[in-house]
């Protein structure tokens, strides 16, 4: 499956073929993109890609979109809580065979603790590199996701304003709305990232109708 996937184009595609594959049902849609999370032919990071690409904007209204993205992002959240917890065994692990080397009766007992001791920090290293990694794509995919919530409403409303119509249409409000549900619905880790978002996203220059969005967050969670 790699093989034919070997880049985020041909990942793109193949969500797009899923999609239509599955288009009558959206549950197995949803199933589906589960499985490409978790035997990693998929990063949630191009399913977040997809699911705001233009070929996606028509279903935006729809449920079964917002439940994709709420399995991508949950997936992100279990991965590094798993890791964590995987972490935590491994360093108590590696502080009973520090406690067992150090007491050890004679020097072939020792040497042989010793290396079980190393076998125990390479395992440290090991899921401290893949918390990192965790880590650095759950930041990546909020940062994505707000991103493209912030380019899809600031298109609509140059649009709207250009062509001389109503912006606040129903569509716009639950967009909007939409995003704020999803900083509300995920404020442990979105909090994590507020610098970056105020600094990179929710600028001044960022339309008030959109902004206001974030301004109500920092309230919230103050």
């Amino acid at each position: 499956m790699m093989a034919v996937m070997p880049n985020q184009d041909a990942k793109m595609c193949c969500l797009k073929i899923t999609f239509s594959f599955f288009k009558t049902n959206h549950q197995l849609m949803c199933i589906m993109i589960e499985k490409y999370l978790n035997f990693q032919l998929i990063e949630p990071s191009c399913i977040v890609s997809w699911i705001f690409s233009p070929y996606m904007l028509p279903h935006f209204d729809r449920l079964y979109l917002w439940q994709m993205l709420d399995t991508t992002i949950k997936f992100c959240i279990k991965r590094c809580d798993r890791i964590k917890v995987e972490l935590e065994k491994s360093k108590i692990k590696l502080q009973e065979k520090k406690a067992q080397e150090t007491s050890a009766p004679d020097p072939d007992i020792a040497e042989t603790r010793k290396q079980m001791t190393a076998a125990a920090e390479e395992e440290v290293d090991h899921y401290v590199k893949l918390l990192e990694d965790a880590e650095r794509s759950q930041k990546e995919v909020f940062l994505i996701v707000v991103q493209r919530f912030i380019m899809i409403l600031s298109d609509h409303i140059m649009r709207s304003e250009q062509e001389s119509r109503y912006t606040q249409t129903l569509w716009f409000r639950c967009t909007r709305d939409r995003l704020r549900q999803t900083l509300v619905k995920y404020r442990r880790e979105v909090k994590r990232y507020m610098v970056t978002l105020q600094t990179l996203l929710f600028t001044p220059e960022i339309e008030h109708k959109i902004l206001e969005c974030f301004t109500q967050f920092k309230g919230y969670i103050a």
